[in-house]
């Protein structure tokens, strides 16, 4: 979707590349960017060349918002890659961030390693750019380092990012692990993600429906289905459900008349 409105000035893609040129050469920054927006949306050659230049101009911000923009064109991702990997292993988080966004934006394949690597890096800093973990392959190697990423990060709304990656990514065949991992994890919005994998894959929910935050217990107890009615009894109780929730029981602590669901 296009942007129509750039730091308060509207947008005009009818712009011409003659007017273009030289707005993209103007020492106003706010013009310079316009021109950018403007030029990435013209699928012509003329228009990449006239933007390409400033992959390599001594002004640091313009560098950026030449990064952020000119992959729009098929020729950059032709052309412009060692740019793009250069700007992701920069230590300023400013180029390696918006590197990782290129990426996920424009669908642009890189080293996994190079992606990994960035990640590591700049971790305590990074939200929206932790979604370029969709790009890299799926295979043992690289869901033990997502998993030491995910174990990293020490705020709940990135490892929420990384754990959906990792669900859409690696199910079923580490669903159980992720269950297990995501179960103790000390972030309430981690846990409801063991809860929806208990209910797909039929984990036990008993230590869940006891959760210290009361939304994980709702959602635990609400995918009992017919058993939720023994929610009030959890805590009570010695109660063991099946993994199927299709049965229970009650521990009798003084006798062996157990009531059996």
């Amino acid at each position: 979707m296009k942007k129509t409105i750039l730091n308060g000035t509207q947008i005009d893609y009818d712009t011409s590349l003659e007017k273009l040129k030289k707005m993209i050469s103007s020492p106003v920054m706010k013009d310079f960017c316009l021109a950018c927006e403007v030029l990435s949306s013209k699928n012509s050659v003329e228009a990449y060349e006239i933007m390409k230049p400033y992959v390599n101009d001594k002004d640091k911000y313009r560098r950026l918002y030449t990064l952020k923009t000119i992959f729009a064109f098929s020729q950059a991702k032709a052309e412009l890659i060692s740019f793009l990997e250069n700007s992701i292993l920069s230590d300023d988080i400013l180029f390696s961030e918006n590197a990782l966004l290129v990426i996920s934006n424009y669908e642009i394949k890189v080293s996994d390693a190079l992606i990994i690597s960035a990640v590591h890096r700049h971790m305590p800093k990074l939200y929206h750019a932790l979604n370029t973990l969709k790009a890299i392959d799926v295979n043992e190697e690289n869901y033990i380092k997502v998993i030491e990423l995910f174990n990293k990060s020490n705020q709940s709304g990135q490892k929420e990012i990384i754990g959906n990656i990792l669900m859409e990514k690696y199910l079923p065949a580490k669903a159980c692990e992720l269950f297990e991992i995501f179960r103790i994890d000390k972030y309430p919005k981690i846990r409801l993600l063991s809860v929806e994998l208990a209910r797909k894959y039929g984990y036990n929910l008993i230590q869940l429906m006891k959760d210290i935050d009361g939304h994980v217990r709702s959602h635990a107890i609400g995918s009992m289905g017919r058993l939720s009615f023994l929610s009030k009894y959890i805590g009570i109780y010695n109660i063991d459900i099946s993994d199927d929730l299709e049965s229970a029981i009650i521990y009798n602590p003084y006798s062996n008349n157990h009531i059996y669901i």
